[in-house]
């Protein structure tokens, strides 16, 4: 540590002690630098790897540092400068520079891009799903107009068959696709549970085409009573 001579800690106690020849190297510095000219000086050596002197040093020795700039930059500034740097770091506004805004910008375009990507491969991914799923309920309602049509119960084509049983060929896909896939599926509980909601849907097609029904007489009374 190094302190100048008459201030508080520039006091060398008795018990402390310091190496003649490290002593001959700072003093032999020292002579050779502007901030040292005119100082009487005292050098005390630091045991403590946690003491601000010690940081510091190897913060600048890390920085490149040769020995004379540290022994300058210990006299000329040392832990005190240190210490307030630290304190203005923590409680000024950092000032926006133009280079902190062309960052800024650079890092916006890179996250859009990526944003768009993702957004493009999730889009893929789910066409590609769609896809797959709709091949496979295809096939599910082509395998099942065969089989109708082997038992001889077939009024419909094959087009006009598979639009009449799509929904239940995109579930009959749909669970397919999970089950290639590695995804969990409970055949029979998702096989009801679908029931329930299409006998709902035919319950509920029913009800608007006897209301639609119900108009229609409704204006032929109308129409007669005229």
């Amino acid at each position: 540590m190094i302190s100048e001579l008459g201030t508080a800690n520039g006091t060398v106690s008795a018990e402390q002690s310091f190496s003649r020849d490290e002593g001959l190297r700072m003093i032999t510095t020292a002579l050779a630098l502007e901030s040292g000219k005119n100082k009487a000086m005292t050098f005390t050596e630091v045991t403590d790897v946690n003491q601000t002197e010690t940081k510091l040093v190897r913060g600048l020795r890390e920085c490149g540092f040769t020995r004379p700039q540290e022994i300058e930059h210990m006299i000329s500034k040392g832990p005190e400068a240190y210490m307030k740097a630290i304190e203005e770091f923590r409680t000024r506004v950092p000032k926006a520079l133009p280079q902190d805004q062309w960052w800024a910008a650079e890092q916006e375009k890179l996250e859009a891009k990526e944003r768009e990507k993702q957004k493009t491969a999730d889009k893929d991914m789910a066409e590609k799903k769609k896809k797959e799923i709709d091949d496979i309920a295809r096939e599910w309602a082509k395998r099942e107009y065969f089989r109708k049509c082997m038992a001889g119960d077939m009024p419909y084509s094959e087009d006009e068959y598979i639009k009449s049983v799509w929904d239940r060929a995109l579930f009959e896909g749909d669970l397919k696709y999970r089950m290639l896939h590695g995804q969990a599926t409970d055949e029979r509980r998702e096989l009801a549970e679908f029931k329930k909601k299409q006998e709902k849907k035919k319950q509920v097609m029913l009800e608007r085409a006897k209301a639609a029904m119900a108009d229609l007489l409704d204006e032929d009374d109308d129409d007669d009573e005229e």
